[in-house]
C-alpha cells in the first residue's frame, strides 16, 4: 500500500471512529488465504491496564468481528477501562455442509485453525505492545461460543506445546481466560496440562445442546465442556471460577455484557492478586426467558437454520 493510500485510509478510519463515538483502529495481523484483521478499542474511561482479546462466536461457519453485538460488547469493555481487541479468524466449517462424527477431522481442523489465528493475533499485539499501549502480561482471552472454544484451546495448546499455537510469543501466557459457553477439544485421552493454565472463568448453561456442558468422548478424542474442565482444574489445583447457569442453554454465550461486574471481580481476585482460588457458583435466574438457543440442536445449526451469529 502506497503512503498516500495509507494516509487516506487512516483519515477515513479516524473519521468513522469519531462519528461512531468510540476509538477503534483496525490492523492487519496476518496473511493466510486472506488477510486477517483485528480492531483495537482504546479505553474510553480511565484505563485499568488490562486488555481483553474478544473472539466472536458463530459455530466456526459464520460470524464477524464487526457484528453489531461484538462491537457493542467491545465498546462496553472500553467504557469500563479495558483495551478491547476484536479479532478475525478463519471459519473452518464455512461451506462444509454436514458436520458430524463421520468427518471429525473437519471439525478438528476448524478448531486448530481458529486457535492458530488467535495465536497470530497475540503475537502481533505483543510485537506492537508499546504503540498500542498494551501490557503483554495483562492480556485476557475472552470468547463467546466458538470464540470461547478458541480462547480455551489457545491456552490449552500453549500449555501442551501444540503445533497450532507455535506462533505465540516464547514465554507468553495469558493473564486469564474467560469462556462463555466454550469447551476444549483434546486428543490426549482426557484433559491434561503440561504447564499451568491461566486463571480461567467458565460460564455455561447446564442444558446447552450446542456446546456441551459435559463431555463427548470418542476414543482418544474428546470435547470437554465447562463441567469436566472445572473438575480437572480442581483436581490439579489450578485457579478457576465456574458459573453453572441452571436450566439455561446456549444463550449463556451472550452473557458478556451483563457479566461485566463479574469480569472486574475475576480480574481483581484471580489476576491482580493471583491465588489458586476455586470458585463454583450455580446460578438460577427465573427471570431469564428461554430462547431458541435453549433448545436448538447442532443439526439445526449446521443446516443453517440460524442467523449469522448467535449474538
Amino acid at each position: 500500500m502506497c503512503m498516500k493510500t495509507r494516509i487516506f485510509a487512516a483519515l477515513v478510519l479516524a473519521f468513522l471512529t469519531i462519528v461512531s463515538g468510540y476509538a477503534r483502529e483496525s490492523y492487519a495481523f496476518v496473511q493466510r488465504d486472506t488477510t486477517l484483521y483485528l480492531d483495537v478499542y482504546q479505553p474510553a474511561a480511565p484505563a485499568n491496564g488490562y486488555t481483553v482479546v474478544f473472539i466472536f462466536g458463530g459455530g466456526f461457519l459464520k460470524g464477524s468481528r464487526l457484528g453489531q453485538w461484538n462491537v457493542n460488547y467491545c465498546t462496553l469493555l472500553s467504557e469500563r477501562g479495558y483495551t478491547a481487541v476484536a479479532i478475525d479468524y478463519r471459519l473452518g466449517l464455512k461451506g462444509k455442509g454436514h458436520i458430524g462424527i463421520s468427518n471429525i477431522e473437519v471439525l478438528e481442523n476448524a478448531f486448530y485453525m481458529a486457535a492458530e489465528d488467535c495465536s497470530a493475533a497475540i503475537a502481533y499485539l505483543v510485537l506492537h505492545a508499546d504503540e498500542l499501549h498494551i501490557d503483554p502480561a495483562k492480556i485476557i482471552l475472552c470468547g463467546s461460543s466458538a470464540g470461547a472454544v478458541t480462547a480455551l484451546m489457545t491456552d490449552y495448546g500453549r500449555c501442551n506445546h501444540m503445533p497450532y499455537t507455535r506462533e505465540l510469543p516464547a514465554g507468553w501466557k495469558p493473564a486469564g481466560v474467560v469462556s462463555f459457553s466454550g469447551a476444549i477439544y483434546s486428543t490426549l485421552r482426557g484433559l491434561k496440562w503440561a504447564e499451568t493454565p491461566a486463571p480461567t472463568m467458565l460460564w455455561h448453561g447446564t442444558v446447552d445442546k450446542l456446546v456441551t456442558y459435559r463431555k463427548i468422548v470418542l476414543g482418544r478424542r474428546g470435547f470437554y465442556g465447562a463441567d469436566p474442565i472445572a473438575k480437572q482444574l480442581e483436581k490439579n489445583n489450578f485457579a478457576y471460577c465456574i458459573v453453572r447457569c441452571r436450566n439455561l442453554g446456549h444463550e449463556v454465550c451472550m452473557f458478556g455484557p451483563k457479566s461485566l461486574p463479574e469480569l472486574d471481580d475475576f480480574v481483581q481476585r484471580f489476576i491482580a492478586q493471583p491465588r489458586p482460588l476455586h470458585i463454583d457458583i450455580t446460578l438460577r435466574d427465573d427471570s431469564i426467558q428461554p430462547t431458541i438457543y435453549t433448545t436448538i440442536s447442532v443439526k439445526q445449526v449446521y443446516k443453517q437454520k440460524l442467523l449469522d451469529n448467535p449474538q
